[in-house]
């Protein structure tokens, strides 16, 4: 009598158990009813909302969150995302797109680059946003340019920068807001640049300056009155 009770009791059991994932989860009480996007860009509005057809009405417990979130991540457009579930039949995916460090200028396009240099997008793709031009003839030289923006980010004068670019083997040109360009290299020590800020703010209340030359142990400032002097 026993064994018999034990019996039934194991095939209910496992008859339950059959139930639950085939009947009971299956039921639309949980399907996907409601997809909440939070996104810091609307570059991704027509992916993520094919997206959300893609996944509406399905299944919470079929669905693979982590595969989703590795598949979106490959995007270059996309610092992180992270989706989870709010609710029953509620999701939340939260993307993170990268932000704008710098724009890259090669020959007659522009593109979208961050901070480690890492090209994502073309300027019309994302608002515009106050920062400057890295430009380039070759992508190699990228590094460089990189390295000393990174340095000019902690200066009063990146938000004087219009563009930079390099001149030659010897010399990097930083070109301001005003025309005025600045010659430096790698090789020029952090310090001169806070220095070269109280010059330029100086000098630039009484004249109009074509270069200051920050390469050598003083610094050569050359006006655009000189230059018209030697060319008669």
């Amino acid at each position: 009598m026993k064994f018999t009770i034990r019996l039934v009791f194991v095939f209910l059991f496992s008859w339950m158990l059959y139930l639950i994932p085939c009947k009971f989860l299956t039921l639309d009480f949980f399907k996907i009813k409601e997809i909440k996007v939070e996104s810091n860009s609307k570059i991704l509005s027509s992916e993520l909302t094919e997206m959300t057809k893609i996944i509406y009405n399905s299944n919470i417990w079929t669905i693979d969150l982590e595969s989703l979130e590795k598949y979106l991540k490959k995007d270059v457009r996309i610092e992180d995302v992270k989706i989870k579930v709010l609710s029953l039949g509620k999701l939340e995916i939260d993307v993170k797109v990268k932000e704008v460090a710098y724009y890259l200028q090669t020959k007659d396009r522009v593109f979208l680059i961050d901070s480690n240099g890492d090209i994502f997008g073309y300027l019309k793709e994302q608002q515009e946003k106050d920062t400057y031009f890295l430009v380039v003839k070759d992508f190699d030289d990228i590094e460089k340019l990189l390295e000393l923006s990174k340095r000019l980010d902690e200066t009063l004068l990146k938000v004087l920068i219009s563009q930079i670019y390099i001149r030659d083997y010897s010399c990097i040109e930083i070109v301001l807001l005003d025309g005025t360009i600045i010659k430096t290299n790698l090789e020029v020590e952090d310090e001169k640049y806070k220095v070269l800020e109280t010059l330029y703010n100086e000098l630039a209340k009484i004249k109009k300056i074509e270069y200051i030359d920050i390469r050598f142990n003083d610094f050569i400032v050359k006006n655009l009155e000189e230059k018209k002097s030697d060319d008669k």
